[in-house]
């Protein structure tokens, strides 16, 4: 069932949110760059799934899913889908370390650059500005 305020309540978190990405960058703290950024990924896929009826998965692990899902309603050519999917699942494989640390007791603070955080704000951005430009009206 479509729920547009559901919808668009979800991106606009999600644009908030990576908002704070982009301050835990200026701040430094890279680690906290990834998990915003995949938090933020993560509401905006499924904000998109809302808006468009789709049931998603509890889960962080979403690819599979834009990929079946998305492919069925054409909403984006395959190229977008393609990287829709592989930014969201992406960014969710780092989402435990970047919370925790690395199995072997390294801090997340040390798993993650300067680069690495570019590169999540920059994937995020690329995919909020996706799912917000589907939000034909919706979206102020």
């Amino acid at each position: 069932m479509r729920n547009d305020k559901a919808g668009k309540a979800m991106i606009e978190d999600a644009m908030i949110i990576a908002e704070e990405a982009r301050i835990s960058f200026e701040l430094g703290h890279y680690h906290r760059v990834i998990h915003k950024c995949q938090e933020a990924a993560e509401l905006a896929v499924k904000g998109l799934f809302k808006y468009v009826g789709i049931e998603y998965p509890k889960s962080h692990i979403l690819g599979r899913v834009i990929k079946k899902e998305l492919s069925k309603r054409n909403i984006l050519n395959r190229e977008e889908l393609e990287k829709l999917a592989y930014i969201s699942d992406m960014l969710s494989f780092d989402r435990q370390p970047s919370f925790y640390g690395a199995p072997d007791g390294t801090p997340a603070s040390k798993l993650y650059d300067a680069e690495d955080a570019t590169d999540a704000i920059e994937k995020t951005s690329w995919l909020i500005a996706k799912v917000k430009s589907l939000f034909r009206g919706v979206l102020s």
